[in-house]
C-alpha cells in the first residue's frame, strides 16, 4: 500500500510523559484519514514512535480510535476535499481540553473495547494547539498561502461555547451544504454568522418565542493566518441571556487556532 495515498493526521505527543507544547516535539502517532471510508468505524492507527506518550499509553498498529474524551469519531463523513472529518474532529476536540483534563480515549482492538488514558498536559498554556495534519511536519505560516475557517462542535461547554453556522463568507453562501470546514486565502475575511446555541441554555416559553421571530445572525471579522484552521463557536453571554433586541446574548468569536497544512 503507497503511503502516499493517505491523509495522515500526526499527534504531537512527546516521548517524556507530557503533552508536547509546540509543533517541534516528537511525534506521536499516525491515523489514517484518507477518506471516509477509512474513517469508517474510526480512526485506524498506522503507528506509533516508539517511547512517545501514544506508545505508551498503549496505542498500536490497527487499533480504532471510536472516540476521543466522549467526542464520537465514527462514521462522520468527510470534508469538502474527501478527507475524513474523523481526523479534523479529533485536532479540534485535543486542541480545546483543558490543561488540566486527561485525554481519553475509546479503541477498538480485536473485537474488544478499551480505554485509554493519557495525563493532562504539562505546559498547553504555551501552545494552542497539539494537533498537526499531513505527512509531515507543519509548514511555517508564510505571506500568502491558505488556511481554514471551521464550525465543528467542539468548543468546551464549560466556556458557553456552542455550534455556530456560516451564512456568508465575504458576501457568498460558502458551500457544499452542510461542510463544516472552509479552505480560505491567508488573511481578513468578513462572516456572517448564526447561533445554534441550544434555548435550554437560555429559557423556555417567552424567551424561545421572541428568539425565533428574530434575526440574530452577526457579522465577524476573522483573519486567517497561513496553514492555520480558525474554529469558529456562538458565545453564549449567560449575563444577556435574555437580550434579543439587540442580539446581545451571544457573540461568534474564534475560540482556538490549530496550526494545520492547507493543502
Amino acid at each position: 500500500m503507497n503511503i502516499r495515498n493517505f491523509c495522515a493526521c500526526l499527534l504531537l505527543l512527546g516521548s517524556t510523559g507530557a503533552w508536547a507544547a509546540s509543533p517541534s516535539a516528537a511525534l506521536g502517532l499516525l491515523v489514517d484519514s484518507a477518506d471516509a471510508q477509512a474513517a469508517h468505524d474510526g480512526l485506524s492507527v498506522l503507528g506509533a514512535t516508539p517511547g512517545s506518550v501514544a506508545d505508551q499509553i498503549g496505542l498500536r498498529p490497527g487499533d480504532v480510535i471510536v472516540d476521543v474524551n466522549g467526542v464520537a469519531l465514527a462514521n462522520l463523513g468527510a470534508d469538502a476535499n474527501g478527507r475524513a472529518l474523523a481526523a479534523a474532529t479529533l485536532n479540534a476536540t485535543i486542541a480545546g481540553l483543558p490543561a488540566s483534563t486527561p485525554l481519553r480515549l475509546r479503541v477498538l482492538r480485536g473485537g474488544a473495547t478499551l480505554a485509554l488514558n493519557a495525563p493532562p498536559r504539562a505546559n498547553a498554556a504555551s501552545s494552542s494547539s497539539t494537533v498537526a495534519s499531513g505527512n509531515a511536519a507543519i509548514d511555517p505560516p508564510t505571506a500568502g498561502g491558505c488556511g481554514r475557517i471551521s464550525t465543528f462542535d467542539v468548543a468546551p461547554r464549560s466556556q458557553h461555547l456552542y455550534r455556530a453556522r456560516i451564512l456568508l463568507l465575504d458576501g457568498s453562501t460558502p458551500g457544499p451544504s452542510g461542510t463544516p470546514s472552509f479552505r480560505v486565502t491567508a488573511g481578513t475575511h468578513k462572516l456572517l454568522v448564526a447561533e445554534d446555541i441550544p434555548t435550554r441554555e437560555m429559557g423556555v416559553g417567552p424567551i424561545a418565542s421572541l428568539r425565533s421571530r428574530r434575526d440574530t445572525s452577526k457579522t465577524l471579522t476573522v483573519t486567517v493566518k497561513a496553514n492555520v484552521t480558525a474554529l469558529l463557536a456562538a458565545r453564549l453571554n449567560t449575563e444577556k441571556a435574555a437580550d434579543f433586541a439587540d442580539g446581545g446574548y451571544w457573540d461568534p468569536v474564534v475560540w482556538r487556532e490549530i496550526p494545520e497544512n492547507c493543502r
